[in-house]
């Protein structure tokens, strides 16, 4: 058997690419997002054959087709929401962000990535910190119906997330969680942290907190990300424009951005999939005490006392 000729692949696929593109371009037959949303002019006589057989689009395929991209976009998510980050943070990191960390700036967007600018706190070395933020489902976005506003809020809102920023908390505390939980950004960490976070905890750094606020309640970035997804869904139809657009935030509209006051840091009570444990028996305190009584230990009688008097109130119904 011959061996293909593998001198002129990259040419080759380029030019495929091309001709597929082009091919796109001149279709009139293709269903467009905002179309999915409800907005088919019946002059487009589009059809389908959903249901197995071929015939005109009726509003009920079209809600058929929006529920259908939902599914797709959650067959594969990977990631965490702004809002799990932030209620699967630990407090102190909550705090130190509410009171040292007050902006986060938009500088760079390109094909669903977000590269941020944050200032650092009073004991830093430096004066900022970086913070990638990678919509893991931008290519869903880019799909699903609606405007590219109505996008953006999904991608802000809704959209699972991968992120990391620069900072040492980051790096030795909480990388090797977001590479386990796969929601890392960047570089991967294997290495587990066994001195500085052994149990694990956290999932935003102070800078992070910050950055995945702004990220759900700040209009100028969603805006910023609708014009980056009108993009990518423009450069779909554009022959030889393969590269996704770059967009900079000048400093001056960077700052426009930024609210007169720093967002509220908003956590949820519980995180995705955390539950409490259930409260114990008068028999689980029973069987604590008998276990204690009897052993030498400086805080044994102070936990013997604790459990008497949990011993001593009364009985909470389960639900």
């Amino acid at each position: 058997m011959k061996a293909p000729r593998v001198g002129n692949a990259v040419s080759a696929l380029n030019a495929q690419r091309l001709r597929e593109l082009e091919s796109r371009r001149q279709a009139t037959t293709i269903l467009q997002p905002g179309e999915v949303a409800g907005k088919l002019s019946p002059a487009r006589m589009l059809t389908t054959s959903l249901g197995g057989q071929v015939r005109p689009i009726t509003p009920a395929d079209l809600a058929a087709f929006r529920k259908s991209v939902a599914q797709l976009g959650d067959k594969a998510r990977q990631g965490l929401t702004a809002r799990e980050a932030l209620a699967l943070s630990r407090t102190v990191d909550v705090e130190r962000a509410k009171a040292e960390i007050r902006y986060s700036l938009p500088s760079r967007l390109q094909a669903g990535k977000v590269h941020f600018v944050t200032n650092s706190g009073p004991q830093s070395k430096v004066s900022r910190h970086h913070v990638n933020v990678e919509f893991t489902q931008y290519a869903a976005a880019l799909a699903r119906p609606g405007t590219p506003a109505q996008s953006a809020q999904w991608l802000c809102k809704e959209s699972p997330l991968r992120f990391e920023c620069d900072c040492e908390h980051f790096r030795y505390f909480l990388r090797f969680v977001a590479t386990a939980g796969g929601w890392v950004a960047g570089r991967a960490e294997h290495g587990m942290p066994k001195l500085t976070n052994p149990t694990l905890d956290g999932a935003c750094c102070k800078h992070l907190a910050r950055v995945l606020t702004d990220t759900q309640f700040s209009v100028g970035l969603r805006r910023r990300i609708a014009q980056m997804v009108e993009a990518d869904r423009a450069r779909i139809d554009r022959p030889g424009k393969l590269k996704s657009k770059i967009f900079v935030v000048p400093q001056a509209e960077a700052e426009r951005m930024l609210p007169k006051n720093a967002r509220r840091i908003v956590v949820p009570v519980v995180g995705r999939g955390a539950s409490l444990p259930k409260p114990a028996t008068k028999a689980d305190v029973a069987h604590a005490m008998k276990a204690l009584q009897g052993r030498e230990g400086i805080d044994n009688a102070v936990i013997l006392r604790a459990l008497q008097n949990l011993m001593n109130q009364p009985q909470r119904a389960t639900q």
